[in-house]
Formats: C-alpha cells, structure tokens, sequence
C-alpha cells in the first residue's frame, strides 16, 4: 500500500498553496510600499485596553491626556499570543503570591492578638479575651468577649450574656474533650443538623422513606392545625400548597425532589409538634424512629436534587420550615449556621429584591414577601441562644414589602392584583407582630453598637422605640379574640414578648450607664418582674393553647432565666427567692430540659454553671443560718472560680439537680464550694469541637 497523501495544493504538490499565499503577500507589499508591521491595524493603548475603554488610537491618546498619566502602544505587527503554559505558570505564580500574602497577614493578627509571641497551634488552653474599643461606655457598648480553646473560639456580643462573662467567667482550665461514642450519639441523633449537607446516597431512594398515605394525610392535617397557624410559622399558601402535597401522598415517586422534601419537612414539623403518646398512636411506632426517617429523607431528596448549587423556592420553603422545627430539640450553633445558609439561599434567588420590581406576578411576590421576612426574623431570633447580638441591619434597611394581612383565601395565583388588606385578624397577624418585634429589636441594638462613653444612648429614646411599636402591636391586637386558640396564642405570645423586650432592654440599658452590675441590678423590684415573665401561662397550663405547646420549647428564656441565676448568685436570700427557684427548677425540668444526646449551645452552658453556683450559695446561706450566723451577701466582683466534686465526671452539667444525669451535688466538704467553672469550659470546648453537631 502507498501511504495516503499529505495536504496538497491546487496542482497535487504538498505546502505549494501555503508558499503562493505568501508570494502574493509579498508583492501586495511591495506594490503598496508599506512593510509587513504597517499593514496591521493599530490596537489601543495600554491603558485603554485594561480599563476596557475606548481609545481613539492618537499617540497620545486623548483618555490619557485628560487623565494625566503616560500613553504607550503595543508594536505593531500581530499579536503575541500567549501559550497555554505560559498562562498557567503566570497563574500559578500570582496565586502562590497571594497565599504568601494571607499567611503574612495572618501571622501580623496573630501576634497583635497574642503579644507575648505564644503562638502554639497545639495548646489546649482556653482562655477568655474581652476587646472594648477605646471610647465606649465602660466597654460595654459593642462588648465583645472571645473565649479561645486551642484553634477554636467562642465570640459573644450580646451585652448582658458578654458582661456576666467578663465578671465572672475568669479560668484557664484544660478542657476534656468530647469522647468517641458522644460524637457518635449527636451523628446518630434525629436532631443533628449536618446531614443538610449530606451527599446523596446512590443506594437510598428518598421517596422509599415516605410514610404511608393515611399517615401522611394525618401529619399534613396536624401541620395546618398545630404548626402553619401559630408562633409566626405562616409560610404556605394552603388552597395551592394542599394540592402539591397530595400529589405527593398519591405517588411520590413521580413527584419532583423538591415537592418531596417540602413534605418531608411538613412532616417531621408535625411530628415534632407532638408528645410521645400522641406520636406512638398516630404514627405507629415511637417518634424517635419517625423523626429520623423524615429528617433522612428530607437531606437526602434537597441532596439528590444538588439543592445547594440549583436551589428553588420550594425547597427554600422545605429548609424554612424543617429548621424552625429542628430548633425544639437543637438549639445548637448548627441551626443557627443554617439560618444564614437559608438568608444567602434567598438572595440567590432574588427574594431581597420585591417581586413587583422583578416583574413577577402579585401572588408570587406576596409568598416570596412572606419567606423573606420569615427567615430574617429567624436570623435575629436564632442569635440569642449564643449570646449575639445581631448588627447587620437587613430588617431595617430590606426594601420587600412587608407581607399583606390577608388569608389564603383572599389569594390565588392568577390576581391581577392583592386585595386590600383584612382589618381583623388572619393567619398572618403574628407574623407581622413578630416583624414588629425584630424591628424593634433590632433599631434598640443599632442604639448599643453606635453608642460610646460620649454618647451614651439615653432611657428616653429606648422608651420612644418601646412605646411605638407596642402602639403598632396593640392595633393588631385589637382584632384578635381570646376565645379562639389561634387567636389567643397572638395575644398571649405578643404580650409576653413585649414585656420580656422591656425588662431585658431596660437591663442592658442599667448595665451601659454603669461600670458594673453593683446597684439598681440586682433588685427585689427586677427579680419580681422576671419572675412574672417566667410564669406567664402562655401554652401548657390552657387547655385551649395544648396543641401550640410545643413552641415553647423552641424558644427558652434564657435572658430572664439568666437574670434570676446570676440574682440568686449574688442574693441568696431574699422575699422572692423560693418562688425564684420554683421558677428556675421548673424553667430547667420542662423547657431545658430534653433526651436529645446532642449539645444545647453555649448559652446553655453557662446557663448550668451558673445554675450550680447559685446552687452552691443557697446551700452557704442554709448552713449559715443553721450555724446561728447570718449568711453573707456575695458582690460579683468577689466571686472566685475553685473546685466542685462531680459525681460523673464526663457529664459536664453533672452538678446539676432535678432531671439531668448524673445529678448529685457533693457538697459534704468543709472547703469552699463555689461551681467549678470548668464545666463551662467543657462545654464550650464540646460545642466548639462538634460543629454541626451541636
């Protein structure tokens, strides 16, 4: 065989066209008698080129003549394109010199964090940092606390939780950390927050987890009745929502992956929603077992559906209603990490811009108006379990309207345009109290984080924001009447929030005018108030409010809580202090206390360690008065850290009394028995170490 023929020309000899093209070139040169590099048409200037603007080409151009800086042309002739290696090996070089830079910079922080040069990666140490910026008022103002352990670190800014750490939180303990089977049990545990970023399992078909049809009809009918009309939860439009989740119950398996885990979520919020008993004779098996295979199937259907890189509204609404739910049993830093995920999920898909300036339809932009403001007010709402104090603003400054005061009924996907809004109560009047609320909330923080020792915010102006958005709550209220369930939640639960803002508002404020907690704190007049708050019947002890008790332990009251142990600390004795401790054995038996193996957050875990302080006090005052002797009262800025026998040591809230584990108090000692604040170390060590897995 004869080998195939290389690229001829026209006459069958090979490279003869090539050679003619560039004779032809040649002699059109020389005819024009211009060279090879004038022939080529001039390029911008430098200049011009990387600020990708507009050059007229005259040397010097007339952008870098009124701009005053020096012109320079490229040579003529063709461009020098660059190679593929070469562009790789720039690259490579620009990146290598930016990590370089990182780490220098990295470095300068580190050491004017740590002057004393101690730079060790592997110390186990934890020791507590405070920053108060040179001009604030007693450095309270933006008080900023920094608890470090090793690499890892605990931040708070919220200013009671910040100054009780300051005052008493003094310790440079060595952390234990969490064992092999703890981390286990919080991975294995149905309230564990990392599988939302699970990987799909090829093996597992998400609607294999899908609960039977009559059982998912029940859990959908609880969800309206217990879940979608209470404690600001308004998310759905139920006439269009009803029938995507009965398409689901009828095949799930040829429904789409977000449908699939909207109901998913319906149902673990249902299930949530009710008691043990309840759960066994509905579900058919213990809820535990139905909790993890809805929590399953909801990461693993947002998992298959790459949810992350390709989000979608129903799937947002899916993640929405699963994390206000996951709070009941999880109040840990993951859930509050998967709020702001939530936030920049809905900016992703636009949903900080209003849907009339997008040019969508009425009835779209009101339910993205409705999804919006949910997930903002959880933002504010979810920073108080970890001692933050939210400062960015987005409730104040967010352009979406507010959603209309209208029921489901009033809307259907094809308005031309939203009705005028109900002046009487709908199921969406708590949800705009409670934007009302985190308004408030949030324009008396911006007062906290602007104010300085110069400008200390004044009592005055904390009672102009109080007084007017209880007069804008107040005007709902009035459409609301007592004797419906869903209408009497409204009023109690917006009460009871404006009062505890005042009183928790009216503390921060007492604490900003002073250097310390020391008079006009610790008051028999604020201890009464907070107990008051504390014992407010909101949900269990009204027959007709039992189907919304389990909100309540969604949100504990750590702030009022707090108050009352760091008074009992301080005044062990006093008129109101058995029916404090009523309060506070109470607060910790039903609300605190849960059979989740995962951790409570460090809120939570100063929380017990103040508790078995205040512990330790009234057991010095009772020994005291048995001694004939009368019990002295302890001022903060005496309390010092010293040691307290546990009776299990890998428990760290094993000091405490009532229905935690391990919960005898060793105190037979002569020695001083003030709460070893170890325990909060441990803690904070095990919250910092587990992640997602708190």
């Amino acid at each position: 065989m004869e080998p195939e023929p290389k690229d001829t020309g026209a006459d069958g000899n090979p490279g003869r066209e090539q050679e003619s093209n560039q004779e032809e070139k040649q002699e059109a040169a020389s005819v024009t008698g211009q060279s090879e590099a004038d022939r080529w048409v001039p390029r911008s200037c430098h200049a011009c080129n990387s600020k990708r603007i507009k050059c007229d080409k005259k040397d010097p151009c007339s952008a870098c003549t009124r701009a005053g800086r020096p012109c320079a042309f490229p040579s003529p002739g063709p461009r020098k394109r660059r190679t593929r290696k070469a562009i790789m090996a720039d690259m490579a070089s620009r990146i290598s010199s930016l990590e370089k830079s990182l780490t220098k910079a990295r470095d300068e922080a580190a050491a004017a964090r740590n002057p004393l040069g101690n730079t060790d990666k592997e110390t186990t140490s934890t020791q507590l940092r405070t920053a108060s910026p040179e001009g604030t008022a007693g450095g309270l103002a933006g008080a900023d606390v920094l608890v470090h352990n090793g690499s890892s670190s605990e931040y708070f800014n919220e200013v009671i939780f910040s100054k009780f750490i300051q005052e008493e939180c003094n310790f440079e303990p060595a952390p234990t950390p969490p064992t092999t089977t703890s981390l286990c049990a919080a991975a294995c545990s149905p309230f564990n927050a990392l599988g939302i970023l699970s990987s799909p399992s090829l093996a597992m078909v998400p609607s294999s987890l899908h609960p039977k049809q009559t059982i998912a009809v029940k859990l959908w009918n609880i969800y309206v009745d217990n879940v979608e009309s209470c404690a600001g939860l308004k998310l759905l439009h139920i006439p269009t929502d009803q029938a995507r989740v009965y398409s689901v119950i009828d095949n799930p398996t040829a429904v789409s992956l977000d449908n699939l885990a909207l109901c998913f979520a319906i149902y673990y919020a249902s299930a949530i929603s009710l008691d043990n008993l309840q759960a066994q004779v509905i579900l058919g098996e213990d809820k535990l077992s139905s909790l993890l295979r809805f929590k399953t199937g909801l990461e693993q259907a947002l998992a298959h559906g790459d949810f992350l890189d390709c989000p979608t509204l129903t799937g947002l609404h899916a993640l929405a209603v699963y994390l206000s739910a996951l709070r009941v049993h999880n109040r840990g830093k993951g859930v509050w990490i998967l709020n702001g995920l939530a936030v920049r999920i809905a900016q992703a898909l636009g949903l900080h811009r209003d849907g009339e300036r997008l040019g969508l339809s009425p009835f779209q932009s009101e339910m993205r108006r409705r999804l919006w403001w949910h997930l903002l007010t959880r933002k504010r709402r979810g920073g108080e379990d970890h001692g933050l104090e939210i400062t960015d603003s987005m409730l104040l400054v967010s352009d979406v309207r507010l959603p209309a005061n209208v029921d489901d009924a009033d809307l259907y996907p094809d308005m031309e345009r939203l009705p005028e809004p109900r002046k009487c109560w709908t199921p969406m009047t708590f949800s705009l109290i409670t934007i009302e609320l985190s308004k408030a909330m949030q324009q008396l923080d911006d007062m906290i984080a602007s104010s300085s020792s110069s400008k200390v915010p004044r009592e005055e102006a904390r009672l102009r924001v109080m007084e007017e958005a209880r007069a804008r709550i107040e005007k709902w209220l009035e459409y609301c009447n007592p004797v419906i369930p869903q209408q009497r939640i409204t009023i109690c639960c917006s009460r009871f929030l404006l009062q505890k803002l005042n009183f928790i508002t009216r503390l921060r404020w007492s604490l900003l005018q002073r250097s310390g907690p020391q008079g006009g704190f610790f008051t028999e007049e604020n201890l009464d108030e907070a107990l008051q708050i504390l014992n407010l019947k909101l949900h269990s002890e009204d027959g007709l409010l039992a189907q919304f008790a389990w909100v309540r332990k969604a949100y504990p009251q750590y702030h009022i809580a707090m108050y009352v142990l760091w008074h009992l600390c301080t005044q062990p004795k006093g008129p109101n202090i058995d029916s404090a401790w009523e309060a506070i054995e109470k607060l910790f038996a039903q609300e605190l206390c849960d059979e989740s193996p995962t951790d409570h957050g460090s809120k939570w875990a100063v929380m017990a360690a103040l508790k078995a302080k205040a512990l330790s006090a009234r057991e010095r005052a009772r020994r005291s008065d048995q001694e004939g002797g009368a019990a002295p009262i302890v001022c903060c800025d005496s309390l010092s850290a010293s040691s307290l026998s546990l009776s299990d040591g890998n428990a760290p809230w094993a000091s405490l009394p009532g229905d935690m584990p391990g919960s005898q108090l060793d105190l037979g000692s002569g020695e001083c028995d003030w709460a070893d604040w170890e325990m909060l170390t441990h803690m904070l060590q095990s919250n910092s170490t587990s992640g997602f897995e708190q």
